[in-house]
């Protein structure tokens, strides 16, 4: 208002009554929903850059807390059983919490990362280079497709490099450890398989996923 030609404000007091109490309510409501979607929507780009299965965005898995932690304090692990156990969906699980901020996971079934080594012949280039340098790498389904010789070689280089540098990796596998090293060396050496198979399971956590086929349920 205005006093002797001064404007002058003389204050207010917020109205408590029901409907200006609702209205405060339902504003904050859609703040908190706003913010909310934004950290979802921010978490799925992460989860997608990781490489997180898009199958397995909604699913969680009561052990994943557990073996993030684990790989957060450098542990490997090592997740093995049938068919529809619940690997891949533990595994997803694992990259979506251990994605996000600085820290870089990457997660890859194993035919995508043979693929790419053998197309390199063809093609030229280093693609092992960005699973031997991320921070957190899962390897979904070793042992699924039989590596050739020369694939072998560049898995166990892949392995040996990220065991060197001491950078946290979960498998998951149809195979228990020693099965596993007949199956890589059914096309190639024995003693390569080995050496893959021991650093793969040296400190690393061994969990055993038993039980029926769930997708058959």
């Amino acid at each position: 208002m205005r006093l002797m030609d001064r404007e002058v404000f003389c204050g207010y007091e917020q109205c408590h009554c029901a409907g200006a109490e609702a209205e405060r309510e339902k504003e904050r409501r859609a703040e908190a929903e706003e913010a909310r979607k934004a950290m979802l929507d921010k978490a799925m780009r992460d989860w997608k850059r990781a490489g997180v299965p898009e199958r397995y965005v909604d699913l969680d898995h009561p052990l994943a807390a557990e073996i993030a932690e684990g790989m957060e304090r450098g542990q490997w692990a090592y997740l093995w059983g049938d068919v529809g156990t619940r690997k891949t969906t533990c595994a997803a699980a694992v990259a979506k919490r251990l994605s996000g901020g600085k820290r870089s996971v990457l997660m890859a079934p194993m035919y995508r990362i043979l693929d790419e080594i053998q197309r390199s012949f063809r093609d030229g280039g280093d693609p092992l280079k960005r699973y031997a340098e991320v921070r957190y790498l899962i390897v979904d389904d070793l042992g699924k497709r039989r590596p050739t010789g020369f694939v072998l070689d560049s898995l166990f280089q892949l392995i040996d490099q990220r065991y060197s540098a001491m950078l946290p990796t979960l498998v998951t596998t149809q195979y228990r450890p020693s099965d596993l090293v007949r199956r890589l060396a059914e096309q190639g050496d024995p003693d390569t398989a080995k050496a893959i198979v021991s650093r793969l399971r040296h400190g690393a956590r061994l969990v055993e996923f038993d039980g029926p086929d769930g997708r058959l349920r």
